[in-house]
């Protein structure tokens, strides 16, 4: 499976597993919250990291990046996977 190699992935995953592990153990215990604000964290690193990664995208044309872009900026982590699901069939991305 290609998407385990990407780190962004992998970073969507890890901040979303926090924010829900976080969310979960907020109200019985106060450390709860810092985990949530992690992933909190972690996914905003990861949909800036989308949103560069869709811009600098070579294989996209000018009307395909604005669609994604919208996608991604509309849909903060969503649409990232969204965008890394649809890219990784030998590099193309489905649109």
């Amino acid at each position: 499976m290609n998407m385990l190699t990407r780190p962004a992935f992998t970073l969507a995953m890890v901040g979303t597993a926090l924010i829900l592990i976080g969310v979960v153990a907020m109200p019985q215990y106060e450390i709860g919250a810092y985990i949530m604000y992690a992933g909190l964290l972690l996914a905003g690193i990861f949909w800036l990291w989308t949103i560069w990664d869709v811009i600098a995208a070579e294989n996209l044309k000018y009307f395909q990046k604005v669609l994604w872009l919208l996608i991604v900026i509309l849909l903060p982590v969503m649409g990232g996977l969204i965008f890394y699901l649809l890219s990784q069939r030998a590099n193309k991305i489905v649109t």
